[in-house]
């Protein structure tokens, strides 16, 4: 299994299956977007179907290095790219009261995003996927 995960064969599928469902699910997160209130724009758009795309495509070294896919690869892209959403001013962190970071002044808004963004990863993706530990 090993072998098979790190060909370029599966690679090359790995970067090219998760296209029509990141662009199905970003045209339908941006659809969620607009009915709360966002103006619906290209970049809208672009940002949510970019962001599902890299976060299927961010799992793809990880499964060629561990040699199976794992469930830990899903939290750990969620987490990652979560945190650079909210450091970067393009996402918010869901479920997260603001005055949280006044009463936990060590917790930064990264460390939070990481952990909300990794752990719905984990959640839907064990829910969805059914993939081990």
């Amino acid at each position: 299994m090993v072998g098979y995960l790190a060909t370029p064969e599966y690679q090359k599928q790995c970067l090219s299956r998760p296209v029509v469902p990141s662009i199905m699910m970003g045209g339908v997160f941006s659809g969620i977007s607009v009915l709360q209130g966002a103006p619906l724009t290209p970049q809208l758009l672009a940002m949510n179907c970019g962001f599902l795309y890299i976060y299927h495509t961010m799992q793809c070294p990880m499964e060629a290095i561990q040699g199976r896919q794992s469930l830990i690869h899903n939290v750990i892209a969620g987490g990652t790219l979560g945190a650079f959403g909210v450091q970067g001013g393009h996402l918010g962190i869901p479920f997260v009261n603001p005055s949280f970071f006044y009463r936990f002044p060590s917790v930064t808004p990264a460390m939070a995003a990481f952990g909300v963004y990794g752990g719905l990863a984990g959640v839907l993706g064990g829910m969805l996927s059914g993939k081990p530990l």
